[in-house]
């Protein structure tokens, strides 16, 4: 029964990833990032779902049509974005500098406070207090690290290039040693389209098919690789060679991953009981990351969450297991059902509208496209929810930075963009 959908599945896979394919620059592109996800995460679990006789009726035929939905959503939420004309507003290169600093000092620091903090109070899956409050502050150094990349970039200043380096200490450690995906995939991203905007540089296509491979090596060997670079006696770099990348991927392909699992489970109980939350769990999301409970009260803090239903618990007694994720998938549906998949056509509209303003030349748009692919990646393989949560806390954090860093005398910007290095490609 799943068999023709699975190869739907696949062929809507494989149509992203060649729409990237076909034109320069389209690899920076979300429906070709999503096409990668889609392959690398969730289609090995997916067909070694296919083999489990114990999800419940239909779960994965289910969760199969929202995926392609969805899949198609990414693309048609992009196709339909139309440019806007730029805003006539530069940012001044010497106020852009002093943000960076600043930022990247900030967070550095918060970054160094947070690793004295007791094990205990790091140890939790869930971080709750002080490690939520200085990682809160800690993610204002990614900001000063991509103005510095912006800037040297740009004019090759060997201030901002001091910053980068900075700033890289702290991420090269979270991506090699901590094993943290997103830094991984925000660092790259970064640097890639930095260049891209202020040089006309693109990745070679070859290059970036090659790393969606690695990706889906890595990316489902990660209990591996952690275990490998956070054991208590330090890293063992040998433990990593061991790692079995291609056996770990192909297990997956065999008897499923617990991602897409916790998906078809809480599909099927929604399907079944059409217990709908209608988006309010981005709500409750969003009081948990920006209402501190220090200042407030925890009690306030609790008030303000709306109860809303666990379906998977309630309709199978289904817990995920410790450490994985529900994936974008499991959201979308139990918000809206099936037309769950319209958040990812806002969230490719979206992407697309500010692709188009940065190749036209804005820097603002160019600086805030460098941040958030990451998250947008990730509502398809953790929550909608992180495509949101981000431009809260860019408002608060970076948005200032921009508005004090703008040319106060209105004048041509010097920035190059991609316009002026290639045709704009559009979907």
């Amino acid at each position: 029964m799943s068999g023709p959908l699975v190869i739907t599945f696949v062929a809507a896979c494989a149509l992203l990833l060649v729409w990237g394919l076909l034109e320069r620059n389209r690899i920076y592109q979300y429906p070709f990032l999503a096409g990668a996800v889609f392959a690398a995460f969730i289609l090995p679990q997916i067909l070694g779902l296919s083999h489990d006789r114990f999800l419940p009726v239909e779960a994965l035929e289910s969760t199969l049509v929202l995926a392609i939905l969805s899949a198609f959503m990414c693309w048609l939420g992009a196709a339909v974005a139309r440019p806007i004309p730029p805003a006539d507003v530069t940012l001044d290169d010497g106020r852009l500098l002093l943000a960076s600093a600043g930022l990247s000092a900030m967070g550095g620091y918060f970054y160094f406070a947070l690793s004295r903090l007791p094990p205990e109070m790091l140890s939790n899956t869930q971080w709750t207090g002080l490690p939520v409050a200085y990682l809160f502050f800690a993610r204002a150094l990614t900001y000063g690290f991509a103005l510095a990349v912006f800037l040297y970039a740009r004019n090759r200043s060997k201030w901002a290039l001091l910053i980068a380096l900075y700033g890289a200490f702290f991420c090269l450690d979270r991506i090699i040693i901590g094993g943290r995906r997103h830094d991984l995939v925000e660092f790259a991203v970064i640097i890639l389209v930095a260049v891209w905007f202020q040089r006309g540089w693109c990745l070679p296509r070859s290059a970036m098919l090659a790393g969606v491979v690695m990706g889906a090596l890595f990316i489902n060997s990660i209990g591996d690789y952690r275990s490998a670079t956070m054991n208590a006696g330090g890293p063992s770099w040998e433990r990593i060679g061991d790692i079995d990348f291609v056996g770990n991927l192909s297990r997956i392909t065999e008897s499923g991953g617990a991602e897409v699992r916790n998906a078809a489970y809480n599909i099927a109980a929604v399907s079944r009981s059409m217990k709908l939350d209608f988006g309010l769990a981005h709500w409750n999301a969003l009081v948990f990351s920006y209402v501190p409970a220090q200042l407030v009260g925890k009690e306030f803090k609790q008030s303000l969450f709306i109860n809303l239903p666990q379906p998977a618990l309630e309709e199978y007694f289904y817990r995920s297991p410790v450490g994985s994720t529900w994936t974008g998938l499991s959201d979308s549906f139990q918000s809206f059902w099936y037309f769950g998949a319209l958040k990812f056509f806002a969230i490719a509209y979206i992407m697309q509208k500010l692709w188009l303003a940065a190749s036209s030349g804005s820097q603002m748009a160019q600086i805030i496209y460098m941040l958030i692919p990451a998250y947008a990646m990730e509502a398809i393989t953790h929550t909608t929810h992180y495509f949101v949560d981000p431009w809260v806390h860019m408002a608060i954090f970076l948005l200032p930075a921009l508005m004090w860093a703008r040319n106060r005398r209105r004048e041509p910007s010097l920035a190059r963009s991609p316009a002026e290095a290639a045709p704009l490609q559009r979907p």
